[in-house]
């Protein structure tokens, strides 16, 4: 591995380590009606890391600007704000690090450029549209056994709405078996034929936490809230994680973004670059 591909793995983990130690799990903070993280020029949404990354800082409004930008447009970052470290957006290929700041670290930004917030949809009828337009989704059987995904038959099994607390629960938990289902030959094909390697700490550790992304952003994305307690001990075993492994979050939030670009049939395009502006996007 290249010293800079190295540095940035490093960068990205100690972000993690130090949101973790502040008491701060990102996939457990919701985006919702502050948007997914996205540059305000391009309107292009964050990826990957990235979205982890940002959506943690709870900005109000997820809108971001390289300092460039800011220049361009005739705004200024206000006194004391400090930068956000993230990965390029050009498809993460040069996996260079670059700075951004969101809206509300600056001053003088054209009203022009926000949009409104978006009206707010019901979340439960998100939720059932997101899992019907599932492609080649696997077969759900009800049970009364914990929710679960089972590869090898690829079947969900899902026990009845009624033993959950609330339908938002119900599918906090369905979305975790559709993103662990994505690892089927039919889907993206990313299993792991040798049963050792399944037991292998560090592989378990990247899949539990595709699965946590993974839901994460698709709560996000519904507007559902579920609360999580999490204690120092489930703090920890992430921060260990971190530590051991400087690869664990870049990777796992890469796979989380393509099992999540599949669940809800988005492409994306490596050669547009999250921010590059060209004159015709600005309208002034």
């Amino acid at each position: 591995m290249k010293k800079a591909e190295l540095e940035m793995h490093r960068c990205i983990s100690e972000q993690m380590i130090a949101l973790l130690e502040d008491g701060i799990v990102p996939w457990h903070i919701s985006w919702g009606c502050s948007g997914i993280p996205s540059n305000l020029l391009t309107k292009r949404p964050y990826r990957g890391i990235n979205v982890l990354l940002l959506a943690a800082k709870g900005y109000h409004r997820n809108y971001f600007l390289t300092e460039h930008q800011i220049e361009r447009i005739g705004a200024f970052v206000c006194k004391g704000q400090k930068q956000h470290i993230i990965v390029d957006g050009i498809g993460f290929r040069s996996l260079r690090l670059y700075e951004v700041y969101n809206i509300e670290q600056c001053g003088d930004i054209p009203k022009i450029l926000v949009p409104r917030c978006p009206q707010q949809n019901s979340p439960i009828k998100k939720c059932k549209k997101v899992i019907e337009g599932v492609k080649h989704c696997p077969r759900l059987v009800l049970g009364d056994t914990i929710p679960s995904y089972n590869l090898s038959e690829d079947i969900i099994t899902m026990p009845s709405m009624r033993y959950f607390a609330s339908h938002k629960e119900y599918f906090d938990e369905f979305f975790k078996q559709l993103v662990a289902a994505t690892k089927h030959w039919a889907r993206l094909d990313r299993h792991d034929d040798s049963l050792l390697e399944q037991f292998v700490p560090e592989i378990m550790a990247t899949e539990e936490l595709v699965i946590e992304i993974g839901s994460w952003y698709l709560r996000s994305y519904t507007d559902i809230e579920v609360k999580r307690h999490c204690d120092d001990k489930y703090i920890r075993h992430w921060m260990d994680m971190f530590k051991k492994n400087l690869l664990l979050a870049f990777e796992a939030a890469e796979i989380a973004q393509k099992a999540v670009d599949y669940i809800l049939g988005q492409s994306f395009d490596e050669k547009e670059a999250i921010d590059y502006v060209e004159d015709e996007m600005l309208p002034f």
